[in-house]
């Protein structure tokens, strides 16, 4: 399946290699190849993050003021890169498409035989035992053999490059077995591309230069790769500070973060001390590259982004204008308004059945004086008025009788002229059995000696 994705950068690959018959100038034509073709997303995607960068001081607006509502605040937010006409996941493509490109590449560098070349598979076949059962597996093994060379026909199923070394130095041998056969020389300016570089530099030859060149070379590729990431990280942040409405305290701290500096080029040096040369070559072309087009799509698109920023401001005052206005003419209706007509729909349905229950009741009693207007009420002060949230669990109807008479109250100022004859009566005879007993003489007191 691989293979598959990978046939068509293995022939664009050998394509070049047959033009410039360099296999360093190959791969630093196929990166810029690469690069020219994936232009348009990365124009697209350098865009958005522009405006992206300009629509930062409303997201922060919106991500203050719904800070405890997420559900608010994501709506928001994607209706603030609907208007804008911005999407936040314009830049997700441009960052995945560089790593199947390079597995594909690392395909045709491990494989040229099946992936640049094409050769038939049936020619390469091995058993899983390491017995070459191919023409081109055996041609390959008796050549090995017959010039004391290191190779096994097991070491197909790992990797090519061995194979592709020994038919480029006898290619005479090999020319009649298949018309895709085609010489391959990794070895450029003294340096192995096929190999894998050596950090353990201490075990170098340094008896001379010309011994130490082929590893010293080598183990420069990964450390210039990690030093173009880490330029290109670095002028990336700084690019974006100059940005109109940039949060320029955060780019600094980012930009003095160690782990955002160093991630990046950690990873690079890594991958190019364990894959083949190659890759790393491609790497630090890829990454110088992209440096260059993105400080050009940076300035090119500068110019404009002044423009858009200065409309974003005006949308955003205008809207913050609108929504003030909003806010005041609602003020000014809701105080226009009477108690009855502020119930809404957001009125819970309890209250709405306790106003109805209410104005119900008001209007039976209405209805009741009106059919019987000489019948007398009966005064308690515990039902004065629509007060519902004082009948609850707890409630006493005679929590205000004084000296166990219903309806009187030590103070009964406020309610004297409702007061009928009878109730004074009781409250006379009431106060004259008090001083009665208060003045009744005690008892004589018997002596317990007496009898």
């Amino acid at each position: 399946m691989l293979d598959t994705i990978a046939r068509p950068f293995g022939l664009l690959l050998m394509f070049l290699y047959n033009i410039t018959h360099n296999y360093l100038f190959a791969i630093v034509l196929f990166t810029v190849i690469i690069k020219l073709i994936l232009m348009p997303f990365q124009m697209k995607s350098k865009k958005g993050m522009m405006r992206q960068q300009l629509l930062q001081p409303e997201i922060e607006a919106i991500q203050k003021k719904h800070a405890g509502n997420q559900q608010k605040q994501s709506e928001e937010m994607q209706k603030l890169y609907r208007e804008a006409g911005v999407s936040p996941l314009s830049g997700c493509l441009w960052s995945l498409l560089p790593l199947p490109i390079m597995l594909a590449l690392y395909q045709a560098i491990r494989k040229p035989l099946t992936v640049m070349m094409g050769v038939p598979k049936d020619l390469l076949e091995v058993t899983r035992n390491g017995e070459a059962v191919g023409a081109l597996a055996k041609k390959l093994v008796e050549v090995a053999q017959a010039h004391g060379l290191n190779f096994t026909a097991n070491q197909l199923l790992q990797t090519q490059i061995g194979a592709t070394k020994i038919i480029n130095d006898y290619f005479s041998e090999f020319a009649g077995l298949s018309d895709r056969l085609r010489p391959i020389n990794f070895t450029v300016f003294g340096l192995d591309l096929s190999s894998v570089p050596n950090f353990r530099i201490w075990t170098f030859d340094f008896s001379s230069f010309k011994a130490l060149w082929p590893m010293l070379g080598l183990f420069l590729i990964p450390i210039i790769t990690a030093f173009f990431q880490w330029l290109s990280t670095k002028i990336a942040t700084t690019l974006q500070k100059n940005l109109p409405g940039a949060n320029k305290e955060q780019l600094e701290k980012q930009s003095n973060s160690m782990m955002m500096l160093l991630l990046g080029p950690v990873m690079s040096l890594w991958f190019a001390f364990v894959l083949p040369a190659a890759m790393g070559v491609y790497w630090m072309v890829n990454a110088i590259f992209s440096l260059l087009v993105d400080v050009f799509l940076t300035k090119l698109y500068e110019k404009t982004m002044l423009a858009d920023f200065a409309q974003a401001e005006e949308r955003r005052k205008a809207r913050e204008a609108e929504i003030e206005a909003k806010r005041a003419e609602a003020e000014k209706r809701r105080a226009e308004k009477s108690p009855d007509e502020l119930q809404t729909g957001n009125t819970s349905k309890k209250k709405q059945q306790q106003k109805k229950k209410q104005e119900a009741a008001d209007k039976a009693l209405e209805w009741q004086r009106a059919q019987n207007p000489d019948a007398e009420e009966k005064y308690n002060p515990s039902k004065v008025g629509s007060r519902p949230y004082a009948r609850g669990r707890g409630y006493d109807p005679d929590r205000y009788s004084y000296n166990g008479i219903e309806g009187a109250t030590s103070d009964t100022s406020e309610i004297d002229g409702d007061i009928s004859e009878e109730l004074e009566e009781k409250l006379l005879r009431a106060s004259l059995s008090d001083t009665a007993k208060n003045d009744t003489p005690d008892a004589p007191e018997t002596s317990g000696g007496e009898e």
